[in-house]
């Protein structure tokens, strides 16, 4: 099952419960263009709102995951730039925010190099699983631009304020063990396991407590923003919430009937 909107930019497909977003422009090395930023707004918009999917695998075809912004694109703009950048972050940067706060955990499965806003991109994601020969490239600087895509606060709630100014600063490359040194990414993995592992991932939190995962993404989402005591009565208005789920009185009772619980995502 996929979309309701067909997309030429990546791939979509739904199956048990788990959505399978693969970049599909390998030629150009799954560039961020207008086409994506308002396909991807399309498909955000429409996984975030679907019962059917309990989790999302984000991933890349080809040789690279993302080589971020596509500056071909953007050269041939001349005056209109500044225009064209404010079309494509309307859709893009409202599918990075909604993509944070679906219900439905994220996983990207990371190969090769990404670059520039495909880094926001992937730090968005729930769980990070990356090949260990892949790199992390802040792009931005070195050609005269600033960061995109959330990456100032995505990046930043990953390594910290400082670590991430010093990335972008300096147009830092990050090899795989010194980004989960870092906490940028979550698990690092041989290069011919990175999509089964990561595929697994995604599949075991498919089969899990959605609402709650949603419930988790929130709270954690917002406890930057909000005073220690307002995030403690956020957590008890959120777990009220919760404990009516279907879920939640089946993960009760399977653990004192010493059973592994059968969630169905309500």
């Amino acid at each position: 099952m996929g979309l309701a909107t067909p997309t030429r930019s990546f791939d979509c497909t739904i199956e048990n419960g788990l959505a399978h977003v693969v970049l599909n422009q390998p030629d150009r090395g799954n560039p961020i263009d207008g086409e994506f930023c308002r396909e991807f707004g399309l498909c955000i918009a429409e996984l975030s709102e679907r019962s059917d999917v309990r989790s999302m695998l984000l991933s890349g075809r080809g040789r690279l995951f993302s080589v971020g912004g596509d500056l071909m694109s953007l050269v041939s703009q001349g005056d209109a730039l500044p225009t064209t950048i404010k079309s494509w972050t309307a859709d893009i940067h409202v599918a990075i925010a909604r993509m944070v706060r679906m219900r439905a955990p994220v996983v990207a499965s990371v190969h090769g190099n990404v670059a520039g806003g495909s880094v926001s991109l992937m730090a968005a994601a729930d769980l990070v699983v990356m090949a260990e020969s892949a790199r992390i490239s802040a792009a931005f600087s070195k050609i005269g631009f600033s960061p995109d895509s959330g990456s100032t606060t995505t990046i930043t709630r990953r390594i910290g304020v400082a670590r991430a100014r010093r990335f972008f600063l300096l147009g830092e490359t990050l090899d795989a063990r010194t980004a989960l040194s870092l906490g940028l990414v979550d698990f690092v993995v041989p290069e011919g396991d990175v999509q089964s592992e990561a595929e697994r991932i995604a599949k075991e939190l498919a089969s899990g407590p959605t609402q709650a995962f949603g419930a988790i993404k929130r709270l954690f989402a917002e406890t930057s923003d909000r005073s220690f005591e307002s995030q403690l009565e956020q957590e008890a208005e959120m777990l009220a919430t919760i404990s009516r789920t279907a879920d939640a009185r089946e993960g009760v009772k399977a653990f004192v009937e010493k059973r592994k619980p059968a969630f169905v995502g309500k």
